[in-house]
């Protein structure tokens, strides 16, 4: 458990048991560890255990750590460092690894516009930090709330957004100290994405209505909110739902004839070969970290 071998030693390490079946109560109680705390819910997903989570918790800082993910030894001593001496910025992300179950040896990093900051353009583009990478002062959740309930919703990126929405900046700290794995059956697998992209757009709607400046930076949904429906078209096609891509598509390119023609070149292309497509995206948008 690389919570418990932290090197910052003053900790108290809240378990919110979401209702497994996999014996975690037996794994916790035999860890012999006073700052341990325990919780059992019934199944209620990743983003009412975070917000009980953080209701239970009374410290200064919080951080977050899903299941069968890692840190590094010196990850919470790090930021906690991190922030202590930047008094600017109340919560620091840095760099997560990412291992896919079937090549445990290869570890890859998301490319992106890492920096400390009024992100709030960046996260127009995607969201790129990891829950696990965050740590972040109680008053910033006192002022932006929690994470949304809402299952198979993106949460983290939602609150990244209200966070930054809210004047917030957010500091980076350019270290490797978390590792994540990528499962079968975790948010990013194919069946899930059209859920996913759909709730990402009414997020957007909601949030940013209109355009708002960061640091003069005009800030717009409108573009973000185009690509989404063309990602949300490439998720139905890749599920077979030819009816929903097409649909979608329309929304995102029009109906001229350079996007018909590309929406039949699309439609025809086999159901296997999109999904292969989609994989080998997911690999370009990442950069090979370490192989060992």
């Amino acid at each position: 458990m690389s919570v418990v071998s932290q090197t910052y030693g003053e900790l108290e390490i809240i378990v919110v048991d979401d209702g497994s079946s996999d014996g975690t109560a037996d794994l916790v109680r035999a860890i012999d560890d006073l700052r341990i705390r325990y919780l059992y819910q019934a199944n209620a997903g990743q983003g009412n255990a975070r917000n009980n989570a953080i209701a239970e918790s009374r410290g200064d800082y919080i951080t977050f750590l899903d299941a069968d993910d890692f840190y590094s030894p010196h990850k919470v001593g790090r930021q906690v460092e991190f922030l202590e001496a930047h008094s600017r910025y109340r919560l620091v992300y840095c760099n997560a690894l990412h291992v896919y179950g079937e090549r445990p040896t290869v570890s890859y990093k998301k490319k992106a516009n890492y920096r400390s900051g009024h992100i709030l353009p960046e996260l127009l583009l995607s969201s790129y930090i990891n829950p696990n990478t965050v740590m972040a002062a109680r008053e910033v959740f006192e002022r932006c709330g929690g994470f949304v309930e809402t299952r198979y919703y993106p949460e983290e990126w939602d609150l990244w957004l209200r966070i930054a929405l809210a004047g917030f900046e957010f500091g980076y700290l350019d270290e490797d100290l978390v590792t994540v794995e990528i499962r079968e059956g975790s948010n990013t697998t194919m069946a899930i994405q059209p859920i996913l992209k759909k709730n990402a757009i009414a997020m957007f709607e909601k949030l940013l209505p209109t355009p708002v400046l960061a640091d003069g930076v005009r800030c717009n949904a409108a573009s973000t909110v185009k690509r989404l429906r063309l990602k949300l078209a490439l998720a139905y096609l890749a599920n077979g739902r030819r009816r929903e891509f097409a649909m979608e598509f329309a929304e995102g390119l029009g109906s001229g004839l350079l996007a018909q023609l590309a929406a039949y070149g699309l439609m025809i292309t086999p159901r296997g070969v999109v999904r292969k497509l989609w994989q080998m995206n997911q690999l370009r948008n990442s950069t090979v970290a370490s192989q060992s």
